[in-house]
C-alpha cells in the first residue's frame, strides 16, 4: 500500500482549500456583483415573505349588508398574489366572521402568474388545515381540505403573455380594477438620493445610467434589481415604468432545487446604499415592514392616497378582479366582484388597507 508522507498531505490539503476558495469566489461572482442584479426584495408573491400578521385592524368594524361568500369551497375559488391576500381575508371577516387565527383557512393565494394559469387553464385550488385533537383514536391531528376551479383572481393587471395564454384557450379574461396602489422604487434608508425623475429610473434599469453620482448620490455603482418574468411586479416594471424601454438583463444565479440540481434564477434583493428595487407600496406598507428600506419619491411626488387618486403619482396602478367572461351571471365570484365596485364593496377594500379606486 502507498504511504502518504506528513508534506504530502499538507499539499493535498493546501490544494483542496484552494479549489473550494475559488469555486466560492466564482459562485459569489455570478450570484452577486454582476452590477445589474436580479429580483425585487423578495417581494410580492410569497407567504414566507410576509413579516406583518394579518390581523384584524383596530378600527375593524361590520360592514357587509348580506352574505356573498360563505364556504371553504367557495374560497378555494379566489387566487391571486401576495400582496391582495388581505383583501381575501377581509371578505373572510365580513361575510364568515372569520377569526385572525381562522384567516389561512379561507386565503389560497398562489402568487399573480400562477393565480393566472390557474383561472386560464381552469386548475384547482385548495384551502387545507390541521386542527389538534387531543385523545383521538386518528392521531393527534385533523387535516381539513377543500378545493375548487379557480374562478376568480385579485392581482395586478394580466401581462401581455397572460393575455395571448388566455386567447390560446378562448378564454377572454374581464379585468376591473378595485383598489388602488403606488408601484414603488426603493432603497436602503442611509442611501441620500431621495427622489428620481421617471427618465432617471428608466436610465437606471435600461443600463444607460449606472452610478448614483450621475444622480445626486453617492459616487457607487448602481446595483438595479428585478423581477421574474410575469411576476406582478415585472409586467409593471415593463408596461408601466419602461414602456418599450428595453430592460438592461439581469445576471444568472446558480441556485439548488431538490436533489443538488442546479437550476438558473434571479439574485435577490440585498439592502444595501447602493441597490434599487421595486414593489408595490401597499405591499411595503402592510405586508412587508422594513424599517431599514426608504421608498424613493418620483419627480418629488409621493405614492400617498391622495397622489394614487389623483394619478399625481407616475406609477399609480391597481389591483385588479379578473375573471373569465364566461364566468356565468349570477355566480358567487361574478356577484363578489360587483359587489366590490359598489360603495359598500369599496369601504371593505379600505378597511382592508387599500386606497379605494372611488378615493
Amino acid at each position: 500500500m502507498k504511504k502518504f508522507s506528513v508534506s504530502n498531505i499538507i499539499i493535498g490539503c493546501l490544494i483542496a482549500v484552494i479549489l473550494i476558495s475559488s469555486g466560492y469566489a466564482v459562485y459569489k461572482y455570478r450570484t452577486v456583483d454582476q452590477g445589474m442584479i436580479g429580483s425585487e426584495a423578495d417581494m410580492l408573491d410569497s407567504y414566507k415573505n410576509i413579516n406583518v400578521m394579518l390581523t384584524r385592524p383596530d378600527n375593524w368594524h361590520k360592514i357587509n349588508s348580506k352574505t356573498i361568500i360563505s364556504s371553504y369551497a367557495e374560497f378555494a375559488g379566489i387566487d391571486g398574489s401576495t400582496a391582495t391576500v388581505p383583501i381575501t381575508a377581509e371578505l373572510a371577516r365580513q361575510f364568515c366572521n372569520a377569526d385572525d387565527d381562522e384567516i389561512s383557512h379561507y386565503t389560497a393565494h398562489n402568487t399573480t402568474d400562477v393565480a393566472y394559469e390557474n383561472l386560464i387553464y381552469g386548475r384547482e385550488n385548495r384551502v387545507s388545515w390541521s386542527v389538534y385533537v387531543q385523545n383521538s383514536n386518528d392521531g393527534p391531528y385533523k387535516d381539513y381540505s377543500y378545493s375548487n376551479r379557480v374562478r376568480l383572481v385579485f392581482a395586478t393587471h394580466p401581462s401581455e403573455d397572460e393575455y395571448a395564454m388566455a386567447e390560446k384557450e378562448n378564454i377572454t379574461l374581464e379585468a376591473e380594477p378595485v383598489a388602488l396602489d403606488g408601484f414603488v422604487f426603493i432603497t436602503h434608508k442611509d442611501n441620500p438620493v431621495d427622489s428620481l425623475t421617471v427618465e432617471q429610473i428608466q436610465d437606471i434599469y435600461s443600463g444607460k445610467i449606472t452610478n448614483w453620482k450621475d444622480v445626486g448620490g453617492k459616487d457607487e455603482k448602481i446595483r438595479a434589481f428585478q423581477r421574474t418574468k410575469n411576476s406582478g411586479s415585472q409586467t409593471a416594471m415593463e408596461e408601466l415604468v419602461m414602456k418599450g424601454k428595453k430592460l438592461a438583463d439581469p445576471p444568472i444565479a446558480f441556485v439548488s432545487e431538490g436533489m443538488g440540481d442546479l437550476v438558473d434564477a434571479v439574485a435577490e434583493y440585498e439592502n444595501e446604499t447602493a441597490a434599487i428595487g421595486y414593489t408595490y407600496y401597499y405591499y411595503l406598507n402592510n405586508l412587508y415592514k422594513n424599517p431599514d428600506i426608504k421608498v424613493l419619491n418620483i419627480d418629488g411626488i409621493s405614492p400617498e392616497n391622495e397622489n394614487l387618486v389623483s394619478k399625481k403619482y407616475p406609477f399609480s396602478t391597481a389591483y385588479y378582479a379578473v375573471m373569465s367572461s364566461s364566468e356565468p351571471e349570477g355566480s358567487v365570484y361574478r356577484k363578489l366582484r360587483d359587489y366590490l365596485l359598489s360603495d359598500e364593496g369599496q369601504e371593505i377594500i379600505r378597511l382592508a388597507g387599500y386606497c379605494p379606486v372611488n378615493g
